[in-house]
Order: structure tokens, then C-alpha cells, then sequence
């Protein structure tokens, strides 16, 4: 079974275990230091079961850092493998076949063992770790499944559960993101205001919406809306949840460049561009029309790396308003396949 979520060597690693400093660590073959707790399970974990478990990593040297926690997140699964014949890994991963659900396991990994073994090469390592320094994984048993089908059935309770808590966090460093990006955009819109660059752009979108026809009304930050209809449900404003049918195109050769497509964001918090979203706020849900954003509103000077636009290009947005509400709407997980039934004598 493929890792749910991969956990890397040294790119994700485990927690301190407080109660151990006067516990005896014991050595596998392949160096590897380790401790292990009982649980209240009775039964080992076999090979092809999927463990459940609760992970933190903590690295000790010139610094102390938690490198990642699992407990109040999302559980960290993974496949019980057969090692290869007498074969050791200087892994935490030698060690899963003998664990029990309950089971509390403490690794230590030092960062010049690994080096010295090869499992690391001395010039690859990330700027975190440094020859001399010690990695403390500490997992807790949650759960052993015996077949796939289970585990995934929990992953995704489990992912359905931590839905808000990710959603909070990953909003939180929007809106950190967003402060930082507002405060370079007033710098700059106050350069593009004095210099005529920003009535350029905007009289330049003006001129098109004329030259086809088109009616269309300024927003309060700067962008043009054309409502074909405003709707009649909620209306869209900071704080809300907005989901939306597009499709983007240029506004200097008309051409697609994204969709028919749809996307789900919180308002107010800078995770679509503001032209855009100034836009949306003028709608209510049900609604539909095409918002024309001048270029500094859209990607300005720096367009993304790799992206289809030229600097301060204007650009427009065919939209539908097919839902607002107070909260992310939940995660569409896909269903999971009931297992095989076993071949009838």
C-alpha cells in the first residue's frame, strides 16, 4: 500500500518523549537506538497491516526545533514493510513489525550515523540539520488495520475531521501573506498613481469595454463589473465563503487562458487576485456577469513564474456565483472500494 502521506527520513522527524531520560535504549544491528513502551495490544503489527499514528520529531543540537507534530492533526498512516534479508535501514521503519496498538516508540537517530551509513549524504543535507546533531522521533500506536480498505476508510474520517483546523491554519498564513503583500502594494500603486501609469491602465480597459460596447460599472478599487444578473441570494463580502464557475481570458486578444473551471475561498483574506475579488463583492449568490480587471489589479509587474501574462496585463473573468456561505464547505473525498471478495472453493 502506497503512504497515505509520505514522511521522508529527515524531511519530516519525530518528537521528544519527556519520561524516558532514565530508561534503558536499546540497539538494533544497524545502530539504530530505540525504546519501546507497551500499549495494551497483544498482537503485533504484521506485515501489509497499515499502522495509525501519532508522530513528533524533534531535532537537538544548536538549536532545539519540533520538526513535525502529528497529535491534535491529522494521524500519520503507513504500510508495515518486510525488510530485505539481512538487510538494516537505520530507520524508524525497522522497527513498526513489533509494535502494538498502544505501543509508545522512541528512535534517536544521529545525524553523523546516517552520514557515515550513506543514508544521507553529507552534501544533500537540508539547512536544518548539521553534522552532530540527534533526531528524536516519538510515536504512539493508534491503530494496526489488517487490510487497506480500512485504513482508508479512517483516513478519511480522519481528514474530513481535521478539515477545520487545516482550513485555520492555512487561512491564518493568507492573512499574514496578504499584510505583508498589501503593504508592497501601496508602495506600489502610490508609484503607479504618481507616475500616470495608473489612469494609463485604467483608461486603457475603458477604451476596450467602449470600443465593444460594453456597460460596465467601477468597483471601489478599480476594476469594471458587467452584471447579467446580480442574483438573489447571499451577497458576497469578507469572511465569506465564495464558490465560483469562471473562465479567464485576456482582454487584449480575448483568448482563454483558464477554464470553464471553478474554485472555493474565503473573502478578505488574499487568496485570489484583488481586481478579481473586489469584483465578486458586488455580486450576491446566483449571480453572473464578467469582471474586467486593469493590470496593476490583476498579476501587475510580476506575473507568477511560468504564467501565460505579460507585466500589467488586463485581463477578464466570466463568473457565476454558484454558492456563499458562512463556512468551507466539506471536503468532497472520493468513495472508498469495498475490499475484494475472496475467491469461493
Amino acid at each position: 500500500m502506497k503512504r497515505f502521506r509520505t514522511i521522508g527520513l529527515f524531511l519530516f522527524t519525530a518528537i521528544a518523549f519527556t519520561a524516558c531520560k532514565n530508561t534503558e535504549f536499546k540497539t538494533l544491528p544497524s545502530g539504530l537506538k530505540y525504546m519501546i513502551i507497551p500499549g495494551e495490544g497483544k498482537d503485533s503489527a504484521a506485515v501489509g497491516n497499515v499502522l495509525k499514528l501519532n508522530m513528533k520529531v524533534r531535532l537537538s543540537g544548536n538549536k532545539d526545533t519540533v520538526l513535525a507534530d502529528t497529535y491534535g492533526k491529522l494521524p500519520f498512516y503507513t504500510a508495515v514493510r518486510a525488510l530485505p534479508p539481512g538487510q538494516s535501514l537505520y530507520d524508524p521503519s525497522e522497527l513498526f513489525p513489533r509494535l502494538k496498538k498502544g505501543d509508545s516508540l522512541v528512535v534517536l537517530i544521529y545525524v553523523d550515523s546516517a552520514i557515515q551509513k550513506g543514508m544521507l549524504p553529507e552534501a544533500q543535507l537540508p539547512p536544518y540539520l548539521k553534522k552532530g546533531d540527534k533526531l528524536t522521533y516519538t510515536y504512539k500506536v493508534l491503530e494496526i488495520f489488517k487490510s487497506d480498505s480500512i485504513a482508508r476508510a479512517d483516513y478519511q474520517k480522519e481528514m474530513i475531521k481535521d478539515a477545520p483546523r487545516q482550513q485555520k491554519e492555512q487561512e491564518a498564513m493568507m492573512m499574514k501573506m496578504k499584510d505583508e503583500k498589501e503593504a508592497a502594494q501601496k508602495a506600489e500603486d502610490a508609484a503607479l498613481e504618481q507616475s500616470g501609469e495608473k489612469a494609463k491602465q485604467t483608461a486603457f480597459v475603458e477604451g476596450i469595454l467602449k470600443q465593444k460596447g460594453i456597460n460596465a460599472s467601477k468597483t471601489p478599487l478599480g476594476a469594471f463589473i458587467k452584471l447579467d444578473s446580480p442574483g438573489t441570494g447571499a451577497q458576497v463580502a469578507d469572511a465569506k465563503y465564495v464558490t465560483v464557475k469562471y473562465t479567464g481570458k485576456k482582454m487584449l486578444n480575448d483568448s482563454t487562458f483558464e477554464g470553464p473551471s471553478s474554485f472555493t475561498t474565503k473573502v478578505g483574506i488574499g487568496g485570489i487576485i484583488r481586481g478579481l475579488e473586489d469584483g465578486l463583492k458586488q455580486f450576491r449568490q446566483g449571480g453572473k456577469g464578467t469582471v474586467y480587471i486593469p493590470g496593476y489589479l490583476a498579476y501587475g509587474k510580476t506575473p507568477p513564474p511560468g504564467a501565460p501574462f505579460k507585466e500589467y496585463e488586463p485581463l477578464s473573468f466570466e463568473v457565476e456565483i454558484a454558492a456563499v456561505s458562512d463556512s468551507m464547505p466539506a471536503p468532497q473525498l472520493p468513495p472508498v472500494a469495498p475490499p475484494a471478495e475472496k475467491e469461493k472453493k
